[in-house]
């Protein structure tokens, strides 16, 4: 064990600072989404051994050096947040690099001169492998709880899936989960930015949509608000559980649906446990990307590192251009979003009834879409937001119409919001944040049950009593502001004002 650990422990500095990273965000972060980070992290600790190999003439020495220039890599972005935070202004990058340089000259130096015996240092062996293993085990906590948590509920579950168990009198449709991530209703586009939305809305009326005009999200955060949908419950205990066990998902694989979804900048953010992702990229079972641009995760990553110099202070890299390298990162994602328009219109050409769950980060930011398609960088992001609006909104008519002509069976499609506005400084109120839009396509008997003020946690509750022939109750709209599971309370319901037609 002890040659072993004397090989590679390098590599455990180079796995511990990304595996703690995602526990930290772990509601965010999906396993897959650690792939690419981790492989580079080795690539480059195993260069940089081999190099202070080189140098140095010995492998424990330049070990021990890698070791600690690892740490102090991925140390330093999080030292100059923590300076900041507690200061107040940030530690100019020329001082802080001179430090961590500094320290790191000197530990090269000591080592090279006066470590006699670098087997004798097996104490960083040891350090590297119980971090390791502790970030790792409460990763593995966390995805145990969250199973738990899925037992319990499908447990309670059992009866609505009895319910629904048998066979529908007609045909199954497909149905298509639009998730417009951040897009508010008509009525506060009018009000709060002055902006006429009202021919997108009588464009979907005449397709056949129910436009719910005063809806409002159930939360004010794209986790709690999709996780509630698929459960078709109020979250009544603080953890979010897992998508793939929702009553939603084990309601349609019931009935022989397979789950379709799309790879986006956010992939982490849920796991349905997907038949299949759709993906512009590369992607190794359907859940890997290797090839694409920038995740959120990654950004975090870099913006957590020494890599972060480069973004703050370009100049320090001849012909590193910190703004054009997250032009780079979200036109992966610009890119993105017109893949998931052009393949949404194919759907309906697939066998089988199907669950299609297309979570589509338009209008949210970045602001990057001019009305007409093209790609901009907006300054100013009230302006952007209704850009962003005004270009997805051109976009999502026609690709319903093509849904609903290529079908065979008349699907049951949503467009949402998950939640209003953000990156909007200026317009980030409660009840603009709980506005969006949400519109049905449905048979006639479910518009019936349909009302101006739904929230999506009642959505599937119509959809399944209408077509699997349930009898869920439907529950009160409620709308809490607020993103702290513990804090569900009265205090943070927001009333909705929006005067109903």
């Amino acid at each position: 064990m002890k040659k072993i650990l004397s090989v590679i422990y390098p590599f455990f500095f180079a796995l511990y600072p990304i595996l703690e990273l995602r526990n930290y965000n772990i509601t965010y972060v999906d396993s897959a989404s650690l792939i690419r980070p981790l492989l580079a992290s080795i690539v480059f600790t195993g260069i940089a051994w081999a190099f202070l190999r080189f140098v140095m003439k010995d492998w424990q020495k330049a070990g021990i050096l890698t070791s600690l220039l690892v740490i102090s890599f991925f140390l330093y972005g999080h030292m100059y947040i923590l300076i900041e935070s507690n200061v107040g202004t940030a530690l100019r990058h020329r001082y802080l690099a001179l430090i961590f340089g500094g320290i790191l000259l000197f530990a090269g130096f000591y080592i090279q001169r006066r470590v006699l015996n670098p087997n004798a240092l097996t104490f960083l062996a040891v350090m590297g492998l119980i971090l390791t293993l502790f970030s790792a085990m409460r990763s593995i906590q966390h995805d145990l709880s969250e199973y738990r948590s899925a037992q319990e509920i499908r447990e309670l579950q059992e009866s609505f899936l009895e319910e629904s168990s048998q066979p529908p009198a007609a045909p199954s449709p497909d149905i298509y989960v639009i998730l417009l991530d951040a897009h508010t209703s008509a009525y506060t586009l009018q009000r709060v930015f002055k902006y006429d939305n009202s021919a997108f809305t009588q464009q979907l009326q005449d397709l056949g949509f129910y436009v719910a005009e005063c809806a409002q999200s159930n939360y004010p955060v794209t986790n709690l608000s999709v996780t509630s949908m698929f459960y078709a419950d109020y979250h009544r205990q603080p953890t979010l559980f897992p998508l793939y066990s929702s009553l939603v998902i084990e309601t349609l694989r019931s009935q022989g649906y397979q789950v379709i979804t799309f790879e986006n900048r956010s992939n982490g953010h849920f796991s349905l446990a997907e038949d299949a992702r759709l993906s512009r990229n590369q992607i190794f079972q359907g859940n890997i990307d290797l090839t694409g641009g920038f995740s959120e995760f990654e950004i975090m990553l870099v913006k957590t590192s020494f890599a972060r110099i480069a973004f703050d202070m370009p100049q320090l890299i001849p012909g590193f251009d910190a703004q054009r390298l997250q032009q780079v990162e979200y036109y992966e994602h610009y890119q993105q979003t017109f893949f998931i328009l052009n393949e949404l219109k194919r759907l309906p050409q697939r066998a089988g009834p199907k669950l299609v769950f297309a979570h589509i980060l338009v209008p949210h930011s970045p602001f990057i879409f001019a009305a007409d398609g093209d790609f901009v960088w907006a300054n100013d992001p009230t302006k952007g937001y209704i850009s962003n609006v005004q270009f997805i909104d051109s976009q999502i008519a026609p690709v319903v119409e093509d849904i609903i002509e290529s079908s065979d069976i008349p699907p049951v499609i949503i467009i949402m919001g998950d939640h209003g506005p953000t990156g909007v400084p200026n317009e980030d109120t409660p009840e603009t944040r709980m506005s969006i839009l949400n519109a049905y396509y449905v048979s006639d008997d479910a518009k019936r049950d349909l009302y101006s003020t739904i929230s999506p946690v009642n959505s599937f509750r119509v959809i399944f009593n209408n077509y699997f022939g349930t009898s869920y109750p439907i529950l009160e709209d409620l709308s809490y502001h607020t993103g702290n599971m513990n804090a569900f309370t009265p205090d943070a319901l927001v009333e909705n004002k929006c005067p109903q037609p």
